[in-house]
C-alpha cells in the first residue's frame, strides 16, 4: 500500500439524542482498568489525572443511566480496586465491534478518499437531518447528512455515489 497516498479514516464514538456518551478515551480506560484493577493505575498508564478518568467515567455512567464500573475500597491496609460491570463489559464488547467495522470498511471498502459507489437502502429524514443507508459489496455504510443534501428524486434501490470532501476545522485544542 502506498502509504503516501491519502486514504479514510474514520472516529468512532457512541452517543445518544443528548449527545455523545461513549468513545476512544473512555474506551481505553475501561481496558486498562479491566488490566489493572485500579482507576490510579489505569489512569496513570493513559496520562490521564485521576481526577479526570473519574469525570470521565461519571459523566459515561450519567449519560447511560447505569453504571459501568463497580468500586470497592480496601480495609486498614489498602487493596481497594474497580471491576467493569456487566455493562461495562458489553459496551467494551460493542465498541470493539464497531472500531473494527470501521476500520474493515475503511480499508476494504474505501481505497481511496474521495467516492464510493453503492446502493441505497433506507433514507431515514429526523429533523434537518437525513440517514442514508449505502449497501456495499458485502457491507454497508450510514451516512447522516443536512436534509437538502440529498435529491429529492433519488428512491430505495437507486445506485448512488458518495463524495467525501475534506475541510479544515482549524487547529486541534490540545
Amino acid at each position: 500500500m502506498d502509504t503516501s497516498k491519502p486514504r479514510p479514516a474514520f472516529k468512532v464514538w457512541m452517543e445518544t439524542d443528548e449527545g455523545y456518551v461513549f468513545g476512544p478515551g473512555i474506551y481505553s480506560l475501561l481496558r486498562k482498568l479491566e488490566e489493572t484493577g485500579t482507576l490510579k493505575e489505569a489512569a496513570a498508564s493513559l496520562d490521564m489525572s485521576y481526577r479526570f478518568a473519574w469525570g470521565l467515567i461519571k459523566k459515561a455512567e450519567e449519560k447511560l443511566g447505569a453504571p459501568l464500573i463497580s468500586a470497592h475500597k480496601g480495609g486498614r491496609h489498602g487493596g481497594g480496586g474497580v471491576e467493569l460491570t456487566d455493562l461495562g463489559r458489553q459496551y467494551l464488547c460493542e465498541f470493539t465491534q464497531l472500531k473494527e467495522q470501521a476500520s474493515s470498511l475503511s480499508r476494504d471498502h474505501l481505497p481511496e478518499l474521495g467516492r464510493i459507489d453503492g446502493v441505497l437502502d433506507s433514507l431515514e429524514t429526523e429533523g434537518d437531518r437525513i440517514t442514508a443507508s449505502i449497501r456495499l459489496d458485502s457491507a454497508a455504510i450510514n451516512v447522516t447528512l443536512p436534509a437538502g443534501a440529498v435529491e429529492r428524486k433519488t428512491r430505495i434501490g437507486s445506485k448512488v455515489t458518495v463524495i467525501f470532501l475534506a475541510q479544515s476545522l482549524g487547529p486541534r485544542k490540545p
